[in-house]
């Protein structure tokens, strides 16, 4: 209602002015005597236009505060610590506790039993997959076989084994092959303690039938 009289105030302003305009460029008599009812005439409207602005902008406040309160709460919660952020706060430390204690719970005697039972046969298992003359055989046909020949007794470049006698003790090859020496390269840097291991059995066990 108040936007409807504003705009009828401001239509009439902006005709009486041009009406105002016109007679005036026709007649120069004018407004004369009729100058006092010209100001009172635009006097009113004016002030009725800027009246009904005024009430205009409020209905505008009123239609839109629920709106601008919803706003200012949620800028008042994302920049302060509200009862709904502590509640949240409060699940989440409880939730975190509950898992902690589960987590902090320590196995029964039986289940270490259990578990260390089987990490040992597993240790136990991986040892002995690992380190064998048969893996040995792998490791020296694919770095050792160059120099010393595919049975080990030399010819190319590298000595015969059999007539070493390192070569007679794992402990003996084992010490050769890491740390090298006598012209042949240290393998302790590309090969694993496994198969350093593993090459020393096949060496001792297949070759020079050591100890």
């Amino acid at each position: 209602m108040h936007e409807t009289l504003f705009f009828i105030c401001g239509g009439v302003l902006a005709a009486s002015a041009v009406i105002v305009s016109l007679v005036g460029l026709k007649s120069d008599d004018f407004p004369g005597k009729f100058m006092p009812v010209v100001i009172i005439w635009f006097a009113i409207f004016a002030v009725g236009a800027g009246t009904f602005a005024v009430l205009h902008g409020k209905d505008e406040s009123k239609e839109h505060d629920p709106e601008y309160k919803k706003a200012s709460e949620e800028l008042t919660r994302a920049s302060t610590s509200g009862p709904f952020e502590e509640a949240l706060k409060e699940e989440s430390e409880s939730s975190e506790g509950e898992s902690s204690e589960g987590e902090g719970e320590e196995p029964t005697a039986e289940e270490g039993a259990e578990e260390g039972g089987e990490e040992t046969e597993a240790e136990e298992a991986g040892t002995s997959e690992g380190v064998s003359a048969e893996a040995g055989a792998a490791v020296f046909s694919e770095n050792c076989s160059i120099c010393h020949g595919a049975t080990g007794e030399g010819g190319n470049g590298g000595p015969d084994l059999n007539t070493m006698p390192l070569a007679k003790t794992e402990e003996g090859v084992i010490q050769q092959v890491t740390n090298g020496g006598g012209g042949m390269p240290p393998f302790g840097g590309s090969l694993s303690e496994e198969e350093i291991k593993s090459v020393a059995a096949y060496v001792v066990q297949e070759i020079t039938q050591g100890e």
